[in-house]
């Protein structure tokens, strides 16, 4: 009993104090990025604590994780510095003996993950994505900015409204800009305004517009007259699964089950099993030799880590892409991490010999 209330004891305070931290660093780096989208228009301003709240939740599956991970991983590791694990040897212990403290600790934390990853975050994920809309249509500022010149994230393309209206959705006087093979393109046209499709690209939508396109420095120009037309300004980055598909429903998900809705619900499910298979195995990767090196176990434990969830990543885009079929998904990957595992327990179970 002593030895697991102690045990128990130190991990629920590391891990509630590396969650706080965890927690605040990726806040204050998705406020960072918020405040670019805002400030590029792609997200009205009035919306961003809102989006930034809903965007936690969707990060708090992979928080949980890795605070269980760092946790485990920084107490044992700490165990060995200070030679309390030769005590707990020889009074009988193992490193099997680990096991049991830390699935009470960290089992009830592996249920909230898979709770979040397979109900709250896609809820997050609808509502936010709702909102955004819902504010980019009511906020006149968010949508385009009247009589200023803007510019793409990608700096190749300008573009300027005069005279919008936030009721009918649209300006005069359209100019726009575009830097792309070489070409200067310049397009002028009557009306126009600013619309974002399901994938999140920005476009501008004209009416009676003109372009002429040419090389820097020559007189020949490439002239286009047309009645209607859209011009992709940015692109939001194209996900390995589609943003619609990943705020879907776990239960909706399973009843019309493709490539792309195979590769979501297996990365809902693979939080879970990753954040327990990595849990166990932070134990032997503790091991620190008190007389030798100070950073190699942790060096390996993060490389592990890091593999195993990039790994989770390569297997998500080939199940959308159809080139590993949806019932088999990422279990070959879950068993070679199982494998891995017990191999490190019989590897580090040596050490007491």
């Amino acid at each position: 009993m002593l030895f697991r209330k102690t045990l128990i004891h130190e991990m629920t305070w590391m891990a509630f104090g590396l969650f706080v931290v965890l927690l605040l660093i990726v806040m204050t780096s998705q406020v960072v990025r918020l405040l670019g989208e805002a400030a590029l228009g792609a997200l009205a301003s009035s919306a961003l604590w809102a989006v930034m709240g809903f965007t936690a939740v969707r990060y708090l599956p992979l928080l949980f994780s890795l605070m269980l991970f760092i946790t485990i991983l920084s107490v044992i590791t700490r165990l060995w510095k200070d030679h309390e694990m030769f005590v707990w040897f020889s009074a009988g212990r193992s490193i099997y003996s680990f096991i049991s403290p830390v699935l009470i600790m960290g089992f009830p934390v592996v249920v909230l993950i898979a709770a979040l990853s397979l109900f709250v975050s896609p809820w997050a994920q609808l509502k936010g994505k709702e909102y955004r809309e819902a504010s980019l249509k009511n906020d006149e500022v968010a949508q385009v900015a009247p009589g200023v010149f803007r510019e793409s994230r990608s700096a190749d393309r300008v573009y300027f409204i005069e005279n919008f209206s936030p009721k009918l959705g649209m300006g005069e006087n359209v100019f726009m800009q575009i830097r792309q093979d070489g070409k200067v393109s310049t397009v002028l046209a009557d009306r126009g305004g600013i619309e974002i499709d399901e994938q999140g690209d920005r476009w501008m939508w004209l009416k009676n517009a003109r372009a002429y396109q040419a090389l820097p420095g020559s007189p020949q120009y490439d002239i286009l007259s047309f009645d209607e037309g859209k011009i992709r300004i940015d692109e939001s980055g194209r996900p390995v699964v589609a943003p619609a598909i990943e705020a879907t429903a776990s239960v909706d998900l399973i009843r019309k089950l493709d490539s792309q809705r195979w590769a979501e619900l297996h990365w809902r499910i693979a939080l879970p099993i990753q954040a327990l298979i990595l849990m166990l195995a932070a134990i032997p990767l503790a091991f620190a030799n008190p007389r030798g090196g100070r950073s190699f176990h942790l060096l390996l434990a993060a490389l592990l880590a890091f593999s195993y969830y990039n790994a989770m990543s390569v297997f998500q885009a080939w199940i959308a892409a159809g080139k590993i079929p949806g019932i088999i998904g990422m279990w070959p990957l879950h068993l070679i991490a199982l494998i891995v595992t017990a191999a490190l327990y019989y590897w580090r179970s040596k050490v007491r010999a």
